[in-house]
């Protein structure tokens, strides 16, 4: 097992036989790769925090309902963390040593296709996707509410004034009160993070800007960008998923499948470009095959799709 193969499996890119190899492993009792795996993505995000100062160990808090499986709960892991679960350094020029604090962290992966519903201890609630994995550690509820999201997720956030709310995604973190968001991390044919604000308000910053986004307002972001565009954005269309649904709202081609692939755990490729910035519109029922849509797509935009693996569509002119 290596971490290719892990990223493969929770971007929902794997072929059959590589996500059976994968959810092999998985139902083991040790899985050092998924612990190594998890650790190296969270290091890095948290690297990338702008926190302020050193946490010493906190209590763990009250425990939430696990969905995930069984075999999961054997890969919560304790990570050397600074600053209440992030790398934290002081500032070079103070010439000051580097300080850690080793905290508990847990670790809720959706295995099962279908969303799951979380309750936090602070009384917000988070859908999960499927294949998304969040992670939050021991200070959660503390002093913050920090979490980790790998995947897609609705978040229905308790307002706490003391308390920011914020979830990070690789650089990328977004902050909120009291307010419910949606972030989806692999529905843009470019790799974009869409951070889709439904309620309240929220700030999303990383290094390079920051924003406060409105009701009705989506930022999209691209890893390095040093900004990003806002869009308005359609509600149903983005929480179509929580609703059991699939639907396409004036949505390039491109975009659509990129959306199908999270969605439906496949691999399409578009071989003739000049049909990426098409535009579809459309809804669908979550228990519609996927050959049913792209039979729907290709009445519409006059192209043909085949099937060259067990879980590959190539879609030609």
């Amino acid at each position: 097992m290596d971490n290719h193969l892990l990223e493969k499996y929770f971007k929902g890119a794997c072929t059959p036989e590589e996500a059976a190899l994968v959810e092999k492993y998985l139902s083991q009792e040790a899985t050092p790769a998924l612990d190594a795996y998890l650790m190296s993505g969270w290091e890095q995000a948290a690297r990338e925090a702008d926190t302020a100062k050193v946490l010493t160990p906190l209590p763990a808090p009250p425990k939430m309902e696990k969905v995930y499986s069984r075999w999961y709960s054997a890969a919560a892991v304790i990570l050397i963390l600074i600053s209440g679960g992030a790398w934290l350094w002081q500032s070079q020029r103070e010439g000051q040593q580097l300080k850690i604090a080793a905290v508990q962290w847990d670790t809720i992966y959706n295995a099962g296709g279908n969303m799951r519903l979380v309750s936090m201890p602070d009384g917000s609630r988070i859908w999960l996707n499927a294949r998304a994995t969040l992670a939050y550690n021991s200070g959660y509820n503390d002093t913050t509410r920090d979490l980790w999201l790998k995947g897609e997720a609705y978040f229905e956030v308790a307002r706490d004034d003391e308390r920011p709310f914020s979830v990070h995604v690789g650089d990328l973190a977004t902050t909120a009160l009291g307010t419910s968001f949606n972030i989806a991390t692999s529905n843009k044919s470019d790799g974009s993070i869409a951070v889709s604000l439904v309620t309240g308000k929220v700030a999303v910053r990383t290094a390079k800007f920051a924003y406060v986004l409105s009701p009705g307002q989506m930022l999209l972001y691209r890893k390095g960008a040093s900004s990003a565009p806002i869009l308005r954005f359609n509600i149903p269309e983005v929480l179509d998923w929580k609703n059991g649904k699939l639907i396409f709202e004036n949505t390039t081609l491109e975009d659509a499948f990129a959306k199908l692939q999270s969605r439906y755990d496949c691999k399409i490729i578009l071989e003739n470009k000049q049909l990426a910035e098409r535009k579809v519109t459309g809804s669908f029922t979550a228990n519609e095959t996927l050959e049913q849509i792209l039979t729907s797509l290709q009445y519409v935009h006059n192209f043909s799709y085949a099937k060259t693996g067990s879980n590959t569509y190539v879609i030609k002119r």
